[in-house]
């Protein structure tokens, strides 16, 4: 659930860039979404990463084993 009093949390990455079209796609169709953020946040959140770039899955595995850090999921 989006905190008002809180600027939103940014794209990190390419699974999340993709995860955030999916659910602005399902909004667009009239579906119901997996999330509570509304079309124009997902927009906007979209928007914003566009033309970054982000790191993909190997690329973060492959920092956590270069860095010794172990995944968290």
């Amino acid at each position: 659930m989006p905190c008002k009093d809180k600027p939103h949390t940014p794209i990190v990455s390419e699974r999340q860039k993709g995860l955030f079209g999916a659910e602005l796609a399902r909004k667009r169709a009239g579906k119901k979404g997996k999330t509570e953020m509304s079309e124009a946040e997902l927009s906007r959140h979209l928007k914003e990463s566009k033309g970054k770039n982000l790191p993909t899955s190997s690329d973060i595995k492959s920092y956590a084993r270069r860095h010794g850090k172990k995944r968290t999921r």
